[in-house]
């Protein structure tokens, strides 16, 4: 198998995982094909698209930490992945909006964390009106409020790279127009997405990777990076995809599909995580 997939007009060939069987390589190969995503043995240069069950191990920490960082996707009706993370991996590689196009998408520019928490609550009354559980509305509010306030306090920098807000972020309540951020959510197949834009691309795979590989343990306060660590680890328990785009120095896009269901045992579902750091 060794087929390539045209992402921006230039081939990308993801790798699978050699633990998969050939019969379930097969069925997941026609469900991302039909996004134009093909499987190939791939180089070292290329992204390693990880297919698994979706529970993370210290050894998918490792995967992440790999350059370019594997994409980790979750198998799960039938051992395939979803057509809807197919969708959005393709639209994480090829530069296209990640919020599912047919959606109704509101958005919002934020320069306060009095803005977030507002935002917040207009998409948690979003999910209440599309039929979503009240679990599921507490934790959309949630997650709105952790990529919101990342983008807004733990992104911006000054001329000489440092950070504007990150070292005194339970001080600052707003922050200038030229570093307000965009948030974006929409509800569709049956879940919220929601996405935080900044325009600084500074976020790296390290914050995550800190959070796979303590997976499972108590949660930890983690100062390192500005404070988000803790943020970061609530937003994956909270949601079934983690999708990242950052492009250096211009922008980072940080996206989140939240079930609309209740909210037991949440954190022990499935997840996918999927981290591109963009050329150029």
């Amino acid at each position: 198998m060794d087929t390539v997939a045209a992402v921006k007009d230039a081939p990308l060939k993801l790798t699978p995982d050699t633990t998969l069987t050939p019969e379930a390589l097969e069925k997941a190969s026609g469900v991302l094909a039909r996004d134009g995503l093909l499987l190939g043995r791939g180089d070292d240069a290329a992204p390693r698209l990880v297919l698994f069950d979706g529970r993370f191990t210290p050894a998918h920490a490792a995967l992440l930490e790999r350059r370019p960082p594997a994409l980790l996707l979750a198998t799960r009706e039938g051992g395939q992945p979803s057509a809807w993370e197919a969708r959005l991996l393709s639209a994480l590689l090829r530069g296209e909006p990640m919020i599912p196009q047919e959606a109704a998408t509101s958005v919002a520019w934020l320069g306060s964390v009095a803005e977030v928490t507002a935002v917040g609550e207009r998409a948690a009354e979003a999910v209440l009106q599309a039929g979503g559980s009240k679990g599921a509305a507490s934790r959309v509010a949630d997650v709105v409020h952790e990529i919101g306030v990342n983008a807004l306090l733990d992104a911006p920098v000054d001329g000489s790279g440092e950070p504007k807000y990150a070292h005194r972020r339970g001080q600052v309540q707003s922050v200038a127009d030229d570093d307000r951020c965009l948030l974006s959510w929409a509800v569709a197949d049956g879940r919220a997405w929601l996405e935080a834009t900044d325009r600084f691309g500074r976020l790296s795979v390290s914050p995550l990777v800190r959070v796979v590989k303590a997976w499972g343990e108590k949660a930890q306060v983690d100062a390192s990076g500005g404070g988000a660590g803790l943020g970061l680890r609530r937003i994956l328990e909270h949601s079934d995809v983690v999708a990242v785009r950052v492009t250096p120095g211009k922008r980072t896009q940080f996206a989140c599909g939240v079930d609309l269901g209740d909210a037991r045992r949440r954190a022990a579902q499935p997840k996918s995580l999927l981290f591109s750091l963009e050329r150029g």
